[in-house]
């Protein structure tokens, strides 16, 4: 992949970027700005924007006003001191990520309503992108409208991720100074992902001292814990922090939670109960005969009912979400090496390991006469098949972990109100699944037909099979690793061009460069099978402007123009294997009174397809459950086939937005946004979509399902091109097909409405009340499966985004104590997947969650034992609230009888944190 002749012209750019950096400062050094700090990146110094009681209680807006005359840059813009013309910025400070009771990043930014639970989750992988997320991930997915449109990135720059998606896991709660979100497009900033928006992971720089934590948290059947420590030192120099973080969650059990269930009549819902059970069911010549409790032998045949099936929980032992262990590391440093010459740098270490049961195999087998225990029905002739659940065999199990570090490192020259910087970012990251006891089809095949007590396999529920059987037939691996490398190098300039009346005119550029380099692993079959790999590599050139003209501004501002601010933006990124793409962004701000700010935004954005979608980790068959309307909602065996797409294109989008930001009163303000995206291209995939017979009609001529003699005609064929069944026990007469490869078949129209509002109270005598609400209501959400189809109002219908989301939360600060009350809502949608057009109205899901800080002692106390402790009493989902009943199957990838996706399962959860500053 020639990566070191590469890796040695990237070198040599950064080094001459930096070394122009050292050439130009000094000679300007003499008219340096005194006052000047640093940029986001490597700030020592820089306050964050928001760090006020508001933003102590939850995420808030950040506007101009909030950055004025700091050096900072904020998401979704270039230019320092400035927060991006027309598009609104979601703020989560220090103090609000303490006060949440979220255990890891990526589920403190999921508290956020205008994030959605679809896709990329540890709870459901039934939507699209769930089939990739292996290790059971948690990605950020804006809006709901694709797993990939939203662009996580760590202070401002990018992050090598496992080729699909970026865990914010990867930061330690305890390393975060704050999160920034822009829940508009931003690909004339960032390039390639940001459709829906960005996410900026920006580490602590600001820490003078030392923090640890101790967090433990109990529901019914699950707990989880987390212990942490930071250290950082601030001064003249410059700064350093460095932050640990470990976090265990245990697994749910679906067992442990009456709502997963198959038999879900009692909640006025239909029997889902599958025939594979554990004693099975016999079919012979059309008619089932269930196998009596204790098993059935030649001599007990007379038992066996025409007409009777045994009927069972199809999921018995499969985990709601799996077992998760994290230690991550982050670390900061800024160096102010002359008054105008700064090097700083970021980097960060993190594996994830988890741990899933996927429960317990069923099948559907044929027996030969041949078979040791055969037993027949009496009276019958024919083949005999039986329909059983393989209790003999140990749960099904897959373990894993993504494992990835990353360092970045430059100089940052500031001269005259310029700033020149370049940086080198290198990473590396390792993605993989293990499940090591998959069913050798062939050993079951043998022990089925074997006339050998010893060999054969007891299908008829006395469980005479032997362990050495069992063994043989239990010991396929399945193993899909996919190693990362990316380097990347970026030089920026960004300063005031001229001043007008109005202010300065500002400009930022750049150029940055990226290097991708994947292997996509496959290990498949025997334990002694040697993992192979395919490498891949991408090279990615871009060039970026920005330019912010302030019209009118406080110097020369009239009425109705009090202020008015333009901005443009532009960004070119060629990339080596899918052509290039050039994105503007314009942007407004007007503000015709004291506090009142009325803005627009406009432009595109893309998502180039990744490496796992064009040529696919592997090509395997799937054997899943289907639930199949033309069946009243029937479980059916069907047969699925994952893998690339060499002809995939990118992904495009055009996005824009209208909004208000208004202050009426100190301390209060009020941010009302309305925002569309026209996104066209989507890649899909159905490869865990096991409610897409729900659709069937939608996908008439496409190919992605195939019935009856055309499915195991399919089938048929791609087994004798050698792909093989990945999971699961290939149906005698498999009758169903789906194509889940992806595929730009999708497109879609997506509008919606946010409302943000904060208010702070401060108070005589009874101390301080915060007020937050955030909610997001879609207006619009109509998409179409084919780049010709028509386009289908899905919005608030299962596994689509929801037309409601909120979260509004109280907070009382009074003499060292803080009092919380946050209120979550989900409103309530329709379940569109039973049978006949029929539709379930699902309720809406409402929980309550309190709790309580007492500040202990000194809390700028130096030595340990001084004081400065903090002790946190939370209950999460307070009134313990279900989840509202979903009259859907259980499938493999999550839900059933509840919606993974729209619901937390665990229940009430009690925790106590400790913490401790000195």
């Amino acid at each position: 992949m020639h990566s070191k002749l590469r890796r040695h012209r990237i070198l040599f750019a950064t080094g001459v970027t930096l070394a122009a950096l050292g050439w130009v400062a000094p000679a300007v050094a003499q008219t340096a700005d005194p006052e000047a700090s640093s940029a986001q990146q490597g700030t020592a110094d820089a306050p964050a924007p928001v760090q006020n009681d508001a933003a102590a209680a939850g995420p808030v807006t950040i506007g101009s006003t909030d950055v004025q005359g700091s050096d900072v840059v904020v998401t979704g813009s270039r230019i320092r001191g400035a927060a991006p013309v027309g598009s609104t910025v979601i703020g989560i400070d220090r103090k609000a990520i303490e006060a949440s009771g979220a255990v890891t990043t990526d589920r403190l930014i999921k508290e956020i309503p205008q994030v959605f639970d679809l896709g990329t989750s540890e709870n459901s992988r039934g939507q699209s992108g769930g089939n990739s997320n292996i290790t059971f991930g948690n990605a950020i997915n804006i809006r709901g409208i694709g797993p990939y449109a939203t662009l996580t990135i760590l202070d401002g720059h990018r992050v090598v991720n496992n080729s699909r998606s970026v865990d914010p896991s990867i930061i330690p709660s305890l390393g975060l100074e704050r999160v920034e979100v822009v829940a508009d497009g931003a690909s004339a900033v960032y390039g390639s992902d940001a459709i829906a928006g960005v996410v900026n992971l920006i580490p602590r720089r600001s820490l003078n001292g030392v923090e640890t934590i101790a967090r433990m948290g109990f529901a019914d059947n699950f707990h989880e814990s987390q212990f942490g420590i930071a250290g950082g030192r601030t001064g003249d120099w410059g700064q350093v922090m460095v932050a640990y973080e470990h976090v265990f969650r245990s697994n749910l059990s679906g067992d442990d939670r009456s709502f997963f269930t198959s038999d879900q009549r009692r909640f006025g819902g239909r029997d889902f109960r599958s025939t594979q059970c554990n004693p099975g069911t016999l079919t012979v010549g059309g008619a089932n005969y269930a196998i009596p409790a204790g098993g059935v032998t030649p001599a007990t045949a007379g038992q066996l009912v025409r007409g009777t099936a045994n009927l069972c929980e199809g999921f018995r032992g499969q985990d709601l979400f799996p077992e998760t262990k994290y230690d991550s590391v982050n670390g900061t440093f800024t160096a102010h090496i002359t008054d105008w010459l700064d090097a700083f740098g970021d980097g960060y270490f993190s594996k994830r390991s988890f741990r899933r049961l996927n429960g317990y195999t069923g099948a559907t087998v044929t027996i030969p006469t041949t078979n040791a225990f055969f037993v027949r029905p009496p009276g019958t002739t024919g083949p005999e098949t039986v329909q059983i659940r393989l209790d003999d065999l140990p749960n099904n199990e897959t373990t894993g972990f993504t494992r990835s570090w990353q360092g970045a490192g430059g100089l940052r020259a500031s001269f005259g109100g310029w700033q020149v910087q370049g940086q080198l970012i290198y990473g590396r990251s390792n993605d993989t699944a293990n499940t090591p006891n998959g069913i050798n089809t062939p050993a079951l095949n043998a022990a089925l037909a074997s006339s050998n007590p010893a060999t054969a396999f007891d299908p008829y529920g006395l469980g005479r099979t032997s362990a050495a059987v069992l063994t043989a037939i239990n010991d396929q691996v399945f193993d899909a690793p996919t190693l990362n490398r990316f380097t990347g190098v970026e030089a920026s300039i960004n300063g005031t061009l001229f001043t007008l009346p109005g202010g300065g005119v500002k400009l930022a550029a750049g150029y940055e460069r990226q290097e991708l380099e994947v292997s996509l692993g496959l290990r498949r079959g025997a334990p002694s099978t040697v993992a192979t790999y395919r490498d891949f590599d991408r090279q990615v050139d871009s060039g970026y402007a920005e330019v912010l003209v302030p019209l009118f501004g406080p110097d020369n501002a009239v009425s109705f123009l009090r202020r008015l601010e333009l901005s443009a933006a532009v960004r070119y990124d060629k990339y080596s294997d899918v052509g290039d793409t050039t994105n503007p962004k314009f942007g407004v701000n007007w503000s015709p009174a004291s506090g009142l700010l009325i803005r627009g935004s406009y432009g595109t954005s893309f998502r180039a397809p990744l490496f796992s979608q064009i040529y696919g980790n592997s090509s395997n068959l799937f054997v899943q459950p289907y639930a199949d309307p033309l069946l009243g909602g029937t479980i059916v065996q069907g047969v699925a086939l994952s893998g690339g797409n060499l002809d995939l294109r990118p992904e495009e989008a055009k996005t824009w937005s209208a909004g208000i930001d208004w202050d009426p009163l100190p301390n209060a303000r009020l941010s009302v946004t309305y925002w569309n995206v026209n996104y066209t291209g989507q890649v899909d995939t159905y490869l865990a979509d096991l409610a897409i017979l729900s659709r069937e009609a939608q996908f008439a001529g496409t190919g992605v399902i195939l019935r009856g003699p055309a499915a195991a005609a399919r089938i048929q064929d791609l087994l004798g091109q050698g792909i093989a069944v990945a999971r699961g026990v290939l149906p005698a007469d498999p009758a169903l097909f789906i194509d889940g490869r992806t595929q730009n078949l999708g497109r879609s129209k997506t509008s919606g409405i946010d409302v943000l509002a904060s208010y702070s109270l401060e108070t005589a005598n009874t101390g301080t009340f915060t007020l937050n609400a955030n909610a997001t209501y879609l207006t619009r959400y109509r998409s179409a499966i084919t780049p010709a189809g028509t386009l289908v109002d899905r919005r608030n219908t299962l596994f689509n985004p929801l037309t409601f989301k909120g979260r509004a939360s109280i907070n009382w600060n009074y003499e060292g104590v803080n009092t919380r009350l946050l209120v979550n809502h989900v409103g309530g949608y329709d379940n569109n997947t039973l049978p006949n057009g029929a539709v379930q109205k699902v309720d809406s899901f409402t929980t309550v969650d309190l709790g309580v800080t007492f500040d202990i002692g000194d809390p700028d106390a130096t030595r340990f034992f001084d004081g400065g402790f903090s002790v946190s009493f939370d209950a999460l989902n307070l009134f313990d609230q279900d989840p509202p009943f979903l009259d859907f199957a259980p499938t493999v990838n999550g839900s059933g009888g509840y919606d993974a996706t729209a619901a937390n399962p665990i229940g009430r959860q009690i925790a106590v944190t400790v913490r401790k500053r000195f």
